[in-house]
């Protein structure tokens, strides 16, 4: 991902942004509107489930999204 994505760029903040910009734009091209669902994790399992037809479990809503669990993951990568 990081040298075909990014072009061996990965720690370029711009280069970064623009992949990412691009990326969505395509996604939006290309997946029909009732078949997408641009979803900002913070709003928690309502609209997530809605989309899917499922109901809202009684569990918290997960936040896997730590500094420390990235390293884990990752390692000690520069970021940017």
């Amino acid at each position: 991902i990081i040298d075909g994505t990014f072009q061996g760029q990965q720690h370029d903040k711009e280069t970064a942004i623009a992949v990412y910009e691009a990326h969505n734009r395509k996604v939006r091209e290309v997946i029909a509107p009732e078949r997408l669902l641009v979803y900002n994790v913070a709003e928690g399992w309502a609209p997530l489930c809605k989309f899917l037809g499922y109901p809202i479990p009684d569990a918290a809503f997960p936040k896997v999204n730590s500094t420390d669990e990235f390293r884990q993951m990752f390692g000690d990568q520069p970021t940017a």
